[in-house]
């Protein structure tokens, strides 16, 4: 049977349209709604959004935390955001527009459900209800934090329940968070879209502070033109949501591949990947931060440490210990080096010169740093060492060295 390529389907996709229709009143002039189908091959930055169907399940579901993610397919998934009247929450704060898409076919279906009149707020979450019926799987960018409890709020309040708050849910800012959160200086959703999706923000959005004045001010004049930048807002946020859980899966599964990965990132990935029990990409991680790294010295002090503490876990002891002594002849400053070495040479090697020097040469490094109090239990612990060891020599010939 015959694979057809992503490049080939997409190519094969070429002649499709992207399609919006004309806003739809549902059940009264209360609530109207948009929908907008767009190929799988449409670009939004640096991926197509045909990356999340073809996004490792293995991937998404150690990166969501989720095993059921496992088996949820590209279709089942929801990707949602809300626009609303206030941007902190509570009893009061009304959602006054929801962007929600789904794949379809071989499109992804954009659709924007908006609340014209607040009279109409339990029709809005009916239609919702039936809008978004059999979702399987829930992605947000901050939605755990804000938006979920906010649906569930107002919901309750019209005695209504929503499925979809019961289903696997992968929320995208925590993620990106333990990341890219060394390395980037924001993990807002804007400055991810510039730093990794190599996307630019229309001239016709509006930032998010600005959406409930906005609101506020089209019911006093119902001018929906006054709210197209927030719909644009709103639109932007859906898709970069698509595009950024394909990336990040993607890249969770092979980050040589993407040259968003550098730097800090390997680290973060290697621990990641430590966790999860993928030591094998922990490691080829943790090196590849070493290699990155050159004259970044918070870096590879990182590295080192991670990389041997790894090494060690997997029980590849002398392999530890070259990274500790690279670390410890790169870093003379360093004490944890030096202690590591002066503990293999005693239990592992049974060498008690080296364990002895090492020793030392940790003591002497604690003695040098800004606050040597700090370092007071492992300074009693070499102390102790020191006087397990005794004389080196005398250890050799036969006296009382400790294992």
């Amino acid at each position: 049977m015959s694979v057809e390529s992503l490049e080939a389907r997409w190519r094969r996709l070429r002649g499709s349209r992207s399609h919006r229709t004309e806003p739809q009143e549902l059940q009264g002039a209360g609530i109207r709604l948009w929908e907008e189908s767009l190929p799988l091959f449409t670009w939004h930055g640096d991926l197509p959004l045909e990356a999340w169907r073809t996004a490792p399940r293995g991937a998404v579901a150690t990166l969501a935390g989720h095993p059921d993610w496992l088996d949820i397919l590209p279709d089942g998934v929801l990707f949602l955001d809300t626009e609303t009247t206030g941007l902190v929450g509570g009893a009061g704060t009304l959602i006054f527009l929801i962007g929600f898409a789904r794949m379809e076919g071989e499109a992804l279906i954009f659709r924007q459900l908006f609340l014209a009149d607040p009279a109409a707020e339990r029709t809005f979450w009916q239609a919702f209800l039936a809008l978004t019926r059999g979702v399987q799987g829930l992605v947000t960018f901050n939605g755990r934090g804000f938006d979920l409890p906010l649906i569930e709020m107002r919901l309750a309040m019209h005695r209504l329940r929503w499925p979809g708050l019961d289903v696997p849910h992968w929320d995208l800012l925590p993620t990106a968070r333990r990341l890219w959160r060394r390395r980037l200086p924001s993990r807002a959703l804007t400055a991810l879209e510039e730093a990794v999706l190599g996307l630019e923000r229309s001239p016709d959005d509006v930032p998010g502070y600005e959406i409930p004045s906005r609101y506020w001010a089209y019911l006093q004049t119902r001018d929906l033109d006054a709210l197209e930048g927030v719909f644009t807002h709103n639109r932007q946020d859906v898709l970069s949501m698509v595009t950024l859980a394909a990336r990040l899966a993607h890249l969770f599964e092979a980050p040589e591949m993407d040259p968003a990965v550098r730097g800090w990132d390997w680290v973060q990935l290697g621990r990641w990947y430590q966790e999860s029990g993928r030591w094998d990409a922990a490691e080829r991680a943790f090196r590849r931060a070493l290699e990155e790294g050159i004259g970044d010295l918070e870096l590879r002090r990182a590295a080192w440490h991670a990389l041997g503490t790894l090494l060690r876990r997997m029980g590849r002891l002398e392999e530890a210990a070259q990274v500790w002594r690279a670390w410890a002849l790169e870093l003379p400053d360093e004490v944890l080096p030096a202690a590591r070495l002066a503990r293999y040479y005693e239990r592992t090697r049974r060498d008690p010169f080296e364990a002895h020097r090492w020793t030392q040469i940790a003591l002497e490094r604690i003695e040098l740093q800004a606050e040597p109090e700090r370092w007071g239990s492992l300074r009693e612990s070499l102390m102790r060492r020191i006087a397990r060891l005794g004389n080196p020599l005398w250890a050799e010939q036969g006296g009382a060295f400790a294992s």
